[in-house]
């Protein structure tokens, strides 16, 4: 889940909160200046200071049931991932800012629930109380969610929600010390933010490193270790030990121009653009008024289509006259690096394709490219889907033998290769039949866009077909 998806869900579940706050302050109100405002003024600023903290304590409380129990489904029930800073682990290995913002944001749940404990009931001022508290609340929510199967009981979660809890203590700590001396204490700012500050060194000293590494991070890698003992694990295949190297290569992006380029050659203008997260999305339309939107994407693919226009099927009589077209207007547009394979689809539209070509030790192409023609020739719909692929050097790889240790001692992930897979038929298990039937070299590219390569390894498990993918590169 993307920040821009976070803070859609944020604001959708942020409404019943507003108004049980809002009814809350309303009979604040009523009970304030139909009641209380009789009592005697010390007793009175302290009972009112107190009702809207508790107010506001509620609407949190509301909140946080809204992201971990309201409305999660049924499907996890009894399931727990008890691994250590697994969440973690994964978004190093992938070096994935989603899974990242997973583990920052249980982190930043809790915080709040630091702030608000001590301030509201005063034992929770001493800090094993807020503790015990804390991980109290997190381990409810963990055990309700496996016991429910709203979700997983994780580990990590416990964790974080916990730390998350302890930095909100800090910043009350903090907040106390310059109401007390009114004036900001560096001891005390150090010693209440050391957590913050420590995490943040952390994360700075693994962007370093990882800056620092010439290759990227395969998502391949983030998995959890097998126990193979007790498995049949068998193979026919010839499993040479030879050393082996391979080439690697790095996606070259560059989209520049591409909106210049289709508003002139289309006879298209601009009617407003956005940009989200380094993709870019273009409106536009022709001089007749029908809009078109252009989308860029970040990985490298843009697209042009026509809104409006809904394509008919046509006969093959009627595509012979529109392949010359087709091939005129890529030739204005010029966006093909090279010759490619040209074929006409039974849609009616015509695609030019480049093949995967890893074992050319140089610059190459590769992808397809379709282009839609209406019967006048005006293009309505553009889909660029090629990459220019550099050469960069060539690596040490595993050998198949290798490759079959790597199996042997569990060290692969397992992949879900279809929605009807469930989650318990992929753990690995004793007695479990394992029987490679091919191990094959491909492609795959890291977080860095270098195309790497990478072991298929595919047979059956359990007599179902199965595969997984193996790191190459040593």
């Amino acid at each position: 889940m993307g920040v821009t998806e976070i803070i859609n869900n944020i604001r959708y579940l942020m409404l019943p909160v507003i108004i049980i706050i809002v009814v809350e302050f309303l009979l604040i109100a009523l009970y304030y200046f139909f009641y209380y405002r009789k009592q005697q003024t010390d007793r009175k600023k302290i009972q009112i200071k107190k009702l809207i903290l508790g107010a506001l304590f509620i609407g949190y409380i509301v909140f946080v049931c809204e992201l971990t129990i309201i409305g999660r489904g049924t499907s996890h029930y009894l399931q727990m991932n008890l691994n250590l800073f697994s969440g973690y682990i994964d978004a190093w290995k992938k070096y994935s800012l989603r899974d990242l913002q997973n583990c920052i944001f249980n982190i930043l749940m809790f915080v709040p629930l630091g702030i608000f404990l001590p301030l509201i009931i005063t034992k929770s001022k001493e800090f094993k109380w807020l503790l015990l508290v804390v991980v109290s609340a997190t381990l409810s929510i963990e055990t309700y969610q496996t016991l429910s199967g709203a979700g997983i009981f994780e580990l990590d979660d416990l964790i974080n929600n916990s730390l998350g809890g302890i930095i909100g203590y800090q910043l009350y700590r903090l907040g106390a010390s310059i109401a007390h001396h009114k004036k900001v204490k560096i001891k005390s700012l150090v010693r209440n933010l050391a957590i913050p500050l420590l995490m943040g060194l952390i994360f700075l000293g693994m962007n370093i490193i990882y800056s620092q590494k010439e290759f990227g991070h395969l998502a391949i890698n983030a998995y959890t270790k097998s126990n193979m003992s007790g498995v049949d694990l068998s193979t026919s295949l010839e499993l040479s030990s030879l050393p082996a190297v391979s080439p690697v290569y790095k996606k070259m992006i560059n989209n520049d121009g591409v909106e210049a380029l289709l508003q002139e050659k289309l006879g298209l203008s601009e009617l407003s653009a956005q940009d989200n997260g380094g993709d870019r999305e273009i409106l536009l339309e022709d001089k007749a008024g029908a809009p078109s939107t252009v989308f860029i994407s970040s990985e490298g693919n843009w697209s042009f289509s026509e809104d409006l226009y809904t394509p008919v099927q046509t006969s093959l009589a009627e595509q012979e006259p529109m392949v010359d077209k087709a091939l005129t207007m890529m030739d204005e547009l010029s966006i093909l690096p090279q010759d490619a394979e040209f074929t006409v689809l039974e849609s009616g539209d015509f695609e030019w394709k480049l093949p995967d070509r890893t074992d050319l030790n140089k610059d190459y192409w590769h992808g397809d490219l379709s282009l839609g023609l209406k019967p006048d020739g005006s293009v309505y719909s553009l889909s660029y889907n090629l990459h220019k692929n550099q050469y960069i050097r060539e690596v040490n790889i595993l050998s198949f033998a290798e490759v079959y240790e790597r199996i042997k001692n569990g060290e692969f992930p397992q992949i879900k290769y279809n929605a009807l897979v469930q989650e318990e038929e992929l753990i690995i298990k004793k007695g479990d039949q394992l029987d490679l039937e091919s191990i094959e070299l491909t492609y795959m590219y890291d977080t860095k866009d270098f195309y790497q390569p990478v072991y298929r390894v595919s047979g059956t498990f359990n007599g179902k077909s199965w595969f997984t993918l193996i790191q190459a590169r040593k």
